[in-house]
């Protein structure tokens, strides 16, 4: 009971190596999207930085509910970068979960409001901030030097599944199509899948899982924190507090339905939270003003799940993906996931359940378990992701 009270609160509220010369070509990117997008790098770094650029995306222009194909997109270049003018480097892509925003990774304050509020366990944001966290990890802690990409994959209701939509727009596109390309473009990576990897958190989690399966000739590497499952439990579960959540926001004025949302005011996150999905998993261009169907309908005032909308669901969910594209995963070189054993979310069995059909399916793999939740020591699990993935990457030398 604690636990599920905590939950709702929660859902209420809300350097140096010798230098490399290029011998792999770069992708090609749209002549759109090299006019509208631009990565500028001030001069004289010496040391790890974060940039940021703004990228604009053809494939999220004109979406129904109006989000914007133009983002902010975060950056880290090793010290190496700047020292080492003609050297590659690897890349890991990491794809933001809740709070969504791109600066998610970069600054506390979201993960503070939902900690202040709701008694969330709070986050080990390091101390030092996120760029010296990172420059620590690659000079003392045993992770190689990479550029890390962090964009923004918001959408109107929360984050993105990262999958293509008819109705938000065509986020996998987005990020396999159009930002490995401009990165590459405009970058010195090294533009080939062996150095090449994604990451992410919850949603993020889901998305690059999800993607590395299905572009593993995009993606070899894969390393998926708290990777979220949504199962017709949690869906029942969704109902309920949806239905409260509506019945108090209204008291107070509010309208129907979901709100547009911000990490640093987050309301009604139940309510948004099934829209999001719903979007991206059963979306309706003929059912405005939110285009999409929910699983479920109330009976007497009690949610009723409806079996064709759910079945729909579930062949989206990892479980089923991992049967579908097993061949694919077959030729990914790190597949990574953990999850905490008390996640307030519930996710815990399901990436159990996801851990034992992988090795049922004799797919290399490594999922780690730890005593924890959905956020807490994030930072900690980061940086061993990160680390197992940039040891992973070949020696460019000796390609």
């Amino acid at each position: 009971m604690k636990t599920k009270s905590f939950v709702y609160i929660l859902m209420m509220v809300f350097f140096t190596i010798s230098c490399q010369q290029d011998l792999l070509p770069d992708e090609e990117l749209s002549a759109e999207a090299q006019t509208k997008s631009a990565i500028t790098i001030p001069d004289g770094l010496t040391e790890g930085t974060v940039i940021t650029t703004q990228f604009y995306s053809p494939s999220l222009e004109g979406n129904l509910v109006g989000d914007p194909a133009l983002r902010n997109v975060n950056i880290y270049l090793p010290k190496s970068y700047f020292l080492c003018p003609e050297k590659r480097f690897p890349v890991i892509y990491f794809l933001h979960g809740m709070p969504a925003w791109e600066k998610m990774l970069m600054e506390p304050a979201s993960f503070e409001i939902f900690q202040q509020i709701s008694g969330l366990a709070p986050v080990d944001f390091p101390a030092e901030g996120f760029t010296q966290w990172l420059n620590q990890l690659i000079d003392e802690g045993g992770m190689k030097e990479t550029i890390i990409v962090m964009p923004n994959a918001q959408t109107i209701f929360g984050p993105s599944l990262y999958l293509n939509s008819e109705v938000l727009g065509n986020y996998e596109d987005y990020i396999v199509n159009e930002l490995t390309a401009f990165i590459d473009h405009n970058l010195r990576t090294i533009p080939h899948f062996n150095w090449r990897a994604i990451s992410g958190h919850c949603a993020g989690g889901y998305g690059a899982l999800n993607i590395g399966m299905r572009h593993p000739k995009l993606f070899r590497y894969v390393g998926a924190l708290s990777p979220a499952h949504f199962s017709e439990a949690h869906f029942n579960q969704i109902a309920l507090y949806s239905a409260y959540e509506e019945m108090v926001w209204q008291q107070q004025g509010a309208p129907a339905g979901p709100l547009p949302y911000s990490p640093f005011e987050p309301a009604k996150f139940m309510t948004n939270t099934v829209y999001l999905l719903c979007q991206f998993w059963l979306p309706n261009p003929q059912n405005p003003p939110y285009y999409c169907d929910l699983p479920y309908t109330y009976i007497d005032g009690q949610p009723e799940i409806i079996p064709e909308l759910m079945a729909r669901i579930d062949q989206q969910n990892l479980l089923a993906e991992t049967k579908q594209f097993q061949k694919e995963l077959r030729q990914l070189k790190t597949v990574y996931f953990d999850c905490g054993s008390n996640d307030e979310l519930f996710m815990f069995p399901f990436n159990q359940m996801l851990d034992a059909q992988l090795t049922e399916m004799h797919i290399k793999h490594q999922f780690e378990a730890f005593e924890g939740t959905h956020i807490n020591h994030l930072y900690e699990r980061l940086a061993k992701a990160w680390i197992k993935l940039s040891n992973d990457f070949p020696d460019y030398e000796d390609e």
